[in-house]
């Protein structure tokens, strides 16, 4: 199988990063589930899922006007939509304002650094070949950044502006066990980039191989199984850590089985969709428990 879908939904749900999106959205939902004024705290979490589309979409948009976007399927399919996708980014950073709106004395000081980070992380600069550049270029940072910016948003952000307060031991106690999940996908995602990502970013799987780095990536993410059912344990929601077992169970088996190439259906719908199955799971398993 390769990197190209066939399907226009699939394209948009993968290409488009709607899935991501949804992933960002199912993440903060996870977080805020647990809080006792957790739907004052829907509203960003959706904000959060369109603020990431807006952002994925200003990264690809500007990446597909380097010569290099003909190499990779879901850039080529940015240059095909670019009218499209620019107004669709455009809507989706206005719903996200609109939605964020209440929060908004709390939430753009802890915002902005990650708007930042994000812009930086692929810039709309080239170098005179027509590669793209920006943070992802620093050596190791790659994976660690992504994972960074995930858990402040979907973790961190929601706790730190949640009505009830948090103290700060907490919030990075929380983020603590969701951070070696998402660094796990985020390195088994450099495996898929190995053919395609230049030496000088030594990622990972650049500098221990792809035995290794899958290795390292199933270590994190039994890691952050084990804090997750530890915590769900001790909430006394044994429905839920069951259910929650069993979904880090199929993200390991779909990492092992990961390629060592670019496909998108594998990663870009099955991998990433780990991200929407562990929170949908442990809301299954909340719902059946007695």
């Amino acid at each position: 199988m390769d990197d190209r879908l066939r399907h226009p939904l699939m394209r948009w749900l993968v290409y488009g990063h709607v899935w991501v999106a949804l992933a960002v959205v199912a993440q903060t939902i996870w977080t805020i589930r647990f809080l006792p004024q957790g739907d004052v705290l829907l509203r960003y979490a959706w904000a959060a899922g369109l603020g990431s589309f807006a952002a994925y979409g200003v990264m690809r948009i500007a990446r597909a006007r380097a010569p290099e976007h003909d190499r990779f399927a879901n850039l080529s399919w940015y240059a095909g939509n670019r009218t499209l996708t620019i107004m669709l980014v455009a809507l989706a950073s206005i719903g996200a304002v609109v939605l964020a709106w209440p929060f908004r004395n709390a939430l753009w000081p802890l915002l902005l650094p990650v708007v930042l980070l994000a812009f930086f992380y692929v810039t709309p600069f080239t170098s005179r070949k027509g590669t793209g550049y920006g943070l992802r270029s620093v050596p190791l940072l790659k994976a660690f950044l992504i994972a960074g910016l995930w858990v402040v948003v979907t973790v961190a952000i929601p706790l730190r502006i949640d009505p009830e307060g948090h103290s700060v031991q907490s919030i990075v106690a929380m983020s603590c066990m969701r951070f070696p999940f998402i660094l796990a996908l985020a390195i088994v995602f450099d495996i898929r980039d190995l053919a395609t990502d230049p030496p000088a970013l030594r990622t990972v799987p650049q500098l221990i191989g792809v035995g290794g780095a899958r290795t390292m990536a199933i270590v994190l993410l039994l890691l952050s199984g084990i804090f997750e059912a530890i915590f769900l344990h001790q909430l006394q929601r044994t429905g839920a850590m069951i259910a929650l077992l069993l979904a880090y169970v199929t993200t390991i088996v779909l990492c092992l089985l990961a390629p060592a190439r670019r496909d998108a259906f594998h990663y870009g719908f099955l991998i990433d969709g780990t991200m929407i199955l562990v929170p949908l799971a442990v809301l299954i398993g909340d719902r059946l428990q007695p």
